[in-house]
C-alpha cells in the first residue's frame, strides 16, 4: 500500500478499473477460445438435424463487401465443406442456437453461486451476461453503465478480495467503483466457466 500512498482517489480508482477491464478481456479471450473448442470437438457427434440447421445458417451468412481498388460491391462466397467446422459462426451465435438444444455436452452445466448455496447460473446464461458486459465495453469504458442483464452475480468487495486477481496486488479492492466491481464480480464467474470447460478435455 505504500507505493500508492498520496494518489488522489479518483486517479486510484481509474487505475483500478483499467487493470480489471483488461483482466476481463484477457479472461474473456480465454472463455472463447474454450468455447469455440468445445463446439468443433462436438461437431462430429450432432444430431444430423442440428447439423442441418447450422448449414443453413452459415449459408444464410452470404453477404456483401467492398473491393475498394476497383470501387465495387460484391457478394461474399460461402463454399461447402464436408468436415466443415464453422468458423464464421461467431461464440454469440454458437451459445445462442445451442441454449435451444443440449446437443452439446460440454455446455450444459452450472456454476453455483457464490451468495446463496442454493442458487446456480446456467452456463449459457452466465456467457450471454459475460457477452453484454464486453459489448458494453467495446464502447465505453469511461461512463459505464451496467445493468441486471450484463451481471451475472455483484459480489461484496470482501468477496472480490478473497479472489487470486494477481494484477491487483498491493491495491485496495475498497477503492474500486461499482461498475468496476460489476466486472471483477463477473471475472470470477468468467473463471469458473472456463476451469469447467478446461477440465472437458483435460487428459485423464
Amino acid at each position: 500500500m505504500n507505493g500508492i500512498k498520496g494518489i488522489d482517489a479518483s486517479v486510484l480508482s481509474c487505475q483500478l478499473k483499467s487493470i480489471v477491464v483488461f483482466d476481463f478481456l484477457n479472461e474473456y479471450n480465454r472463455l472463447e477460445q474454450e468455447i469455440r473448442r468445445a463446439f468443433e470437438n462436438s461437431i462430429p457427434s450432432l444430431p444430423l438435424k442440428v447439423l442441418k440447421q447450422l448449414y443453413f445458417y452459415y449459408g444464410g451468412k452470404i453477404g456483401t463487401y467492398i473491393e475498394y481498388e476497383s470501387q465495387t460491391l460484391k457478394l461474399s462466397s460461402v463454399d461447402f465443406q464436408e468436415n466443415e467446422h464453422f468458423k464464421e459462426l461467431s461464440i454469440n451465435q454458437i451459445v445462442k442456437i445451442f441454449k435451444n438444444n443440449t446437443s452439446v455436452e460440454a455446455f450444459n452445466f452450472s456454476v453455483e453461486s457464490i451468495q446463496h448455496s442454493t442458487t446456480e447460473y446456467s452456463f449459457y446464461d452466465c456467457v450471454i451476461r459475460l457477452l453484454n458486459m464486453r459489448n458494453k465495453l467495446a464502447h465505453e469504458v469511461m461512463h459505464l453503465k451496467f445493468a441486471d442483464r450484463d451481471l451475472i452475480e455483484l459480489l461484496s468487495y470482501e468477496q472480490i478480495s478473497q479472489e487470486p486477481f494477481n494484477l491487483l496486488q498491493n491495491f485496495d479492492v475498497q477503492k474500486m467503483d461499482d461498475m468496476t466491481r460489476y466486472i471483477a464480480s463477473n471475472i470470477v464467474y468468467m473463471r469458473k466457466l472456463v476451469s469447467k470447460l478446461e477440465s472437458t478435455f483435460a487428459t485423464p
